[in-house]
């Protein structure tokens, strides 16, 4: 290990990154692993959604989930008759190559930041609040 702050910087950001990934996956883990909780927990996106983070069509990613769909690592899961992507596995996917030529922990993490923008889009709705009646 060196004493130069940059690259000790840059270690910590690649630990930190690993620790992201390790928690991502251990959350994963948990017994609510339902479809309709990993939507909740904002672990899956829409194709659309998919494809937007990964800055390529959805067509593109569709086909990646239904090349990876028998294998022990699929893209997504098909709900409904639609396509649902793993947030966690399109991000590894990325990483690797597998989506398209980019790859590497710097393609993650350009990926990381626009899959932001959808970490709340299917929370639920809070209950409509019922008028009370007078007593009368």
């Amino acid at each position: 290990m060196t004493d130069d702050p940059k690259s000790l910087a840059a270690e910590l950001d690649r630990l930190t990154a690993n620790a992201a990934r390790l928690a991502a996956c251990l959350r994963q883990l948990e017994p609510e692993s339902s479809v309709v909780a990993r939507i909740l927990r904002g672990e899956l996106l829409t194709l659309e959604q998919a494809a937007d983070v990964a800055e390529c069509s959805d067509e593109k990613i569709r086909k990646q989930c239904e090349l990876t769909a028998g294998t022990n690592h699929p893209l997504g899961i098909k709900f409904a008759n639609r396509w649902m992507v793993g947030k966690l596995e399109l991000l590894d996917d990325l990483e690797q190559g597998k989506i398209d030529r980019r790859r590497g922990p710097h393609v993650r993490q350009h990926a990381e930041e626009r899959a932001r923008k959808y970490e709340g889009w299917a929370r639920p709705q809070e209950p409509l609040a019922v008028p009370q009646r007078a007593a009368g």
